[in-house]
């Protein structure tokens, strides 16, 4: 599948049973495979799920018949051995996992399965600037939970973008009703949210705003399905 330049794809999959998971080895590797048998029962889903979907974009996008070599970079970020391949970015929530792939630039992706989160405001007055603390405090009960999520997924992918840890949320600053933010350790940034059913998730990218194009998988058909995107929200690094 041909795609121009600059153009994301996102893929979503529910979590398989584990009696799907052989299903689901056909594009990987060897090593693959047997690093996912290291890990718990939990963890191999994830891990196994994830590098499934990841191989299935490749396919799609680059005809890769099977998942690239993938090594951990000096900064800690998994990345292609080959350096002519697109950056990537894997995450997940709940019974979730989600694949980013740039075919320029860097990116970071974050998602998260909306739920209630005890002490959630106290959490975001630690976590967020005043100005999104207060934006979030003068919203309906009813929308804080979702407002939350958005800004939290918006600050992990971020983070994820430039390898950067938790510890470092506070040098992120959002201001939420400008569609504006700012990181310390990235001085341009370009990122969407979106909210989907019961998930929410966020891309951030180093280069100006692209089209992005979203697959849903079937684990247990092994296909993936064009999936059309609910309404983006794009917030930008201030002139």
């Amino acid at each position: 599948m041909s795609l121009p330049p600059a153009h994301i794809t996102v893929a979503t999959l529910r979590l398989p049973n584990e009696e799907w998971l052989p299903t689901l080895q056909s594009r990987l590797p060897l090593s693959i495979q047997r690093q996912g048998e290291r890990f718990n029962p939990k963890r191999r889903q994830q891990y196994i799920s994830g590098r499934w979907l990841l191989a299935e974009l490749m396919f799609h996008q680059f005809s890769c018949q099977e998942l690239p070599d993938i090594v951990t970079s000096d900064n800690g970020r998994p990345v292609f051995t080959d350096t002519q391949l697109p950056d990537f970015n894997i995450s997940h929530s709940g019974e979730y996992i989600m694949v980013a792939v740039a075919q320029s630039g860097r990116i970071g992706l974050d998602v998260e399965h909306i739920r209630p989160r005890r002490k959630l405001m106290e959490l975001a007055q630690y976590s967020f600037s005043d100005d999104e603390y207060q934006w979030l405090k003068n919203l309906p009960e009813s929308e804080q939970t979702d407002s939350f999520w958005q800004l939290w997924t918006l600050r992990e992918s971020v983070l994820k973008l430039s390898a950067k840890g938790v510890w470092q949320m506070k040098q992120i600053q959002i201001k939420p009703q400008q569609k504006t933010l700012f990181a310390d350790f990235q001085p341009e940034l370009f990122c969407v949210t979106c909210r989907h059913q019961d998930i929410a998730w966020a891309i951030s990218t180093n280069l100006a705003t692209q089209p992005i194009k979203s697959w849903l998988a079937d684990s247990e058909k092994c296909i993936l399905s064009p999936m059309e995107l609910p309404e983006l929200v794009g917030f930008t690094t201030p002139k």
